[in-house]
């Protein structure tokens, strides 16, 4: 017996029906491939590296908690020059530096003092007022 026409067209129809689902399991293979790749380490760049033991977060970690920490100090410089004192292009007089100096935090703040062609005893008022401020002392 010959077989109807209808029949052809249903099998056809069975035949193309297994393309998109073998295409499917298909991508889904590939897929669990690279997700498996990059657990290793093997692909996307996020493995171990040169000379690394992790994916890269634990340094990054490390760098972000040494940039907050609140032990690191601002250097101010003052520069004693005949009897005057300058911070940055201010020039001022001792009474000046002091309160320029009360202004600044102590925890956070330490001063350098730089001689250029300074009086003996202007030098020594400056570190005195440095000491009274409550702010340290860079020596050089």
């Amino acid at each position: 017996m010959a077989q109807k026409p209808q029949d052809d067209r249903k099998n056809k129809k069975k035949k193309k029906s297994k393309a998109p689902l073998l295409f499917i399991i298909l991508l889904l293979l590939i897929l669990a491939l690279l997700l498996l790749m990059n657990y290793l380490g093997l692909g996307f760049g996020g493995g171990k590296g040169e000379g690394g033991s992790g994916n890269g977060n634990e340094s990054t970690a490390v760098s972000a908690s040494d940039s907050n920490s609140d032990t690191a100090k601002t250097t101010i410089t003052v520069t004693v020059s005949g009897s005057d004192y300058v911070i940055g292009d201010e020039k001022l007089d001792l009474d000046g530096l002091k309160s320029k100096l009360a202004e600044y935090d102590k925890d956070k703040t330490s001063i350098e003092l730089k001689d250029d062609g300074a009086v003996e005893n202007a030098m020594n008022d400056a570190k005195q007022a440095v000491k009274d401020a409550g702010l340290s002392l860079v020596e050089n």
